[in-house]
């Protein structure tokens, strides 16, 4: 079969992807390890069906975002589905600085019914892969997650895309990501190996855990490698077993 081109991108399948300035290699390790996660969540979910997941983690400064950025890249890259990373930490927004992009009108002017999913949701040079912004808030931004305004959005973003990646805050210093369970198919919690304290990883488990979250599993993670970590190798790993991610 003869490789074909995108006219969102100018690289043929298999290359490095342009993205953050940078290339993203989908053939790196990294890469791999991310295939092998995808892998995993499909047998627990159905990805041929709409799906949506939530990606967080117990506290700031875990990786969450730039493994939302690089999953949904994977994704795109492997599965024939219409992508979506969505930023829904609507209070640190970061996605819109990867993308170069303006911050409004994003995720919050969708839930505020301002803005469709048409001009809220950006496309990217990656074939098969849009993003949305979080969007401006301005005060009491919890207000925005009230009447089940969540599953309305999700709803709408179904009309139009297979997958939605959505990057969310972290789960114990606001109540935010619990308001998206009730539109999520599953959680994948990060970590930061060696770094985030043992008690306060259990504690974002049970608060997932006592708002009935269906946990796929954790991603070991660990940025001050440039790599990331799992066990002896330094890259992402996954966990989908109940009693060793407690552990």
């Amino acid at each position: 079969m003869s490789k074909t081109r995108d006219k969102r991108t100018d690289q043929e399948p298999g290359d490095a992807t342009a993205v953050r300035g940078g290339l993203f290699d989908i053939e790196s390790p990294m890469a791999i390890e991310l295939r092998r996660i995808m892998i995993r969540v499909g047998r627990q979910l159905d990805l041929d069906r709409k799906r949506t997941l939530l990606i967080t983690s117990a506290e700031r400064g875990e990786g969450k975002s730039l493994f939302s950025l690089h999953f949904a890249l994977v994704l795109a890259n492997h599965l024939p589905k219409r992508v979506l990373l969505l930023d829904g930490d609507i209070r640190r927004p970061v996605q819109h600085t990867v993308f170069q992009s303006p911050l409004s009108p994003g995720f919050s002017d969708l839930l505020k019914g301002e803005s469709p999913v048409e001009k809220a949701a950006r496309p990217t040079k990656i074939k098969n892969l849009d993003f949305m912004p979080a969007g401006e808030v301005g005060g009491r931004p919890s207000r925005l997650f009230g009447a089940h305004r969540i599953r309305g959005a999700v709803d709408q973003l179904h009309k139009i895309y297979d997958i939605v990646i959505l990057d969310s805050p972290p789960v114990v210093p606001v109540s935010d990501p619990l308001h998206f369970l009730e539109a999520v198919d599953g959680v994948l919690y990060l970590v930061m190996a060696g770094q985030t304290p043992k008690e306060l990883s259990k504690r974002g488990i049970e608060i997932l855990e006592g708002a009935g979250a269906n946990i796929l599993g954790a991603v070991a993670n660990n940025l001050s490698e440039v790599l990331p970590y799992y066990y002896d190798q330094k890259y992402y790993g996954y966990e989908g077993s109940k009693k060793k991610r407690r552990a």
